[in-house]
């Protein structure tokens, strides 16, 4: 990994830092002030239990309950005061580095689940009326179990608000269906005083009456399970509703960030390929471009070099000094820089030149017929000539009888080449035809409408093309 990528990827860490650090900071101090609120309440609960019934606890294994949930809330409260205070705190007068806590860690993840499972293990003791020797946990005991079930959704997720919720409502169904009934009337009577009144009442039996229509009259009627499980059940089900959609937000949001991280990694990355593909593109070009420099100067080197040679042989050798010259001006058209476009008069001055300088190593027999505006027409570079140097390469030339044949016509509308040759049977050089195929390309790429027609016989060949303006 390179200096470049390491950087990329500390900046994408930083940036899901602090992309999630608002939502955690956040949770972070929900956290801490419901470990305060817990820390606080427990000894002022106990006191106030010890004032009013003589006793600290009603039941001796509310201890360990309460015990529990101080102590977890107590170590939850000092880690999170202390990773909110920063870096360093200050302890007796002593400096404290703090670095090592980090946010987000595994240790601050376990506190955060011990200490609100410790309160829902307390809440589940107080609703099965663990400790309570009355039958009114269905009234009050509910309370705590509803307001942990947004806790839950904000500090653990909505997996753990709905299993809570889910708990929360089967003990509310069994305390109301199994240990009462739906029908059960808080009449604070013992049970077979309770089932006498009840009875008396559906007799219509005279105290009974009398002592309901003086609860009545005081507005003292005696509360049903019924109307406070409709109440918890009600309660319970919205507080579910509401904390699963609300928290959701944030925890969607929160899920979503490595999501948008991963993104913008590929994102970059993918800019950074374009990049490495653009400069590559580009040294190949700056490449291609120094071989055809290269390319151009050693034929410029050689032209320049042959006009050397032309002028020192002038005296010597006439014939050599013309042979010279023609092959001098054949690489002058070989050099042009426009590879696209040539008029057909170039084209044609380049074959006699290419036809001179072989005529003065061979007497060759060949008919030249040209016949048109040469001038005004374009074609091509090199089109025709790839044409000729097929049947210098293959044909006999050397027969008065059958000399080689090129004709081109030139009008308007059309430009014709026919050019027709004996074989060297004497000479047979195999051939791939990777010149005429290229030939054919070249048309397929520079003209829509032509025909290009190859006739081949035992001793003949012949080429015939049209192009079409």
């Amino acid at each position: 990994m390179n200096q470049v990528e390491t950087q990329l990827k500390q900046l994408l860490e930083r940036s899901q830092q602090q992309l999630s650090q608002p939502f955690s900071n956040v949770q972070r101090r929900l956290l801490y002030v419901i470990n305060i609120t817990y820390l606080t309440l427990t000894p002022v609960f106990l006191v106030g239990e010890k004032m009013a019934s003589g006793s600290y606890v009603p039941d001796n294994r509310l201890w360990f309950v309460y015990g529990f949930v101080w102590f977890a809330n107590l170590v939850s409260g000092v880690y999170a005061f202390v990773s909110l205070k920063g870096n360093q705190i200050t302890v007796f007068g002593k400096r404290i580095d703090t670095s090592k806590l980090k946010r987000g860690s595994q240790t601050e993840k376990v506190l955060r689940w011990i200490s609100v499972v410790s309160v829902m293990f307390m809440s589940l003791a107080n609703m099965t009326g663990v400790g309570n020797p009355s039958t009114d946990s269905l009234l009050t005991d509910f309370a705590l179990a509803h307001s942990l079930i947004v806790l839950a959704a904000m500090i653990l997720g909505r997996t753990v608000m709905l299993i809570w919720a889910g708990v929360v409502i089967a003990i509310l169904m069994y305390v109301t269906f199994g240990q009462l009934s739906y029908s059960y009337q808080f009449n604070y009577l013992t049970p077979a005083e309770s089932i006498r009144y009840e009875k008396a009442l559906t007799r219509q039996q005279a105290w009974a009456l009398d002592r309901q229509a003086v609860l009545r009259a005081n507005h003292l009627n005696p509360p049903q399970a019924s109307r406070y499980f409709n109440t918890w059940f009600i309660f319970i089900v919205v507080a579910t509703a509401t904390a699963y959609f609300f928290a959701g937000i944030a925890l969607d949001l929160f899920k979503v960030i490595p999501e948008v991280t991963d993104d913008i990694k590929g994102a970059i990355e993918a800019t950074k390929v374009a990049e490495e593909r653009r400069l590559l593109q580009q040294q190949e070009t700056l490449s291609a471009e120094l071989k055809a420099l290269k390319a151009q100067v050693n034929p410029h080197f050689l032209h320049n070099t042959l006009n050397y040679f032309y002028i020192r042989s002038q005296e010597v050798d006439p014939e050599l000094a013309e042979s010279i010259i023609k092959l001098s001006a054949i690489m002058r058209y070989s050099m042009r820089e426009d590879f696209n476009t040539a008029r057909l008069s170039e084209e044609i001055d380049y074959m006699k030149q290419f036809i001179s300088l072989h005529q003065v190593r061979y007497s060759l027999c060949i008919k030249f017929d040209v016949t048109g505006d040469m001038e005004q027409l374009n074609i091509l570079p090199f089109l025709f000539i790839g044409l000729l140097e097929n049947a210098f390469k293959h044909g006999n030339m050397t027969d008065p009888s059958h000399p080689l044949v090129i004709d081109i016509q030139a009008n308007e509308d059309r430009i014709a080449f026919y050019t027709t040759n004996l074989k060297n049977k004497k000479k047979r050089i195999e051939s791939n035809h990777i010149g005429l195929t290229n030939t054919r390309r070249r048309l397929e790429h520079a003209y829509e409408n032509y025909t290009f027609e190859i006739n081949e016989t035992e001793d003949t060949f012949s080429c015939n093309l049209t192009i079409y303006s």
